[in-house]
């Protein structure tokens, strides 16, 4: 840095979002995310409709995907 210049300012953390986080816990969220839908016995389902969104970037497309869900939710009684 020359003389005469201002240091460059340090980056603020975004407003609202804990840092304290690191990547484990992520991982952890994940495997209890993934225990919740396995036990609902639609954890197949889940996959093909995450993929879907994935892969098209747009929920509307994976309408077919969502309606796999939704029905086999409902067969094993976790929909009302």
């Amino acid at each position: 840095m020359e003389k005469g210049q201002p240091a460059p300012a340090a980056s603020a953390p975004a407003a609202g979002r804990d840092h304290s986080r690191d990547a484990d816990d992520d991982c952890d969220d994940d495997d209890a995310w993934n225990k919740r839908i396995r036990r609902t016995g639609c954890f197949a389902e889940n996959e093909r409709l995450l993929i879907c969104h994935a892969d098209t970037g747009d929920w509307r497309k994976c309408a077919d995907e969502l309606a796999a869900f939704r029905r086999c939710m409902q067969r094993r009684g976790q929909l009302q």
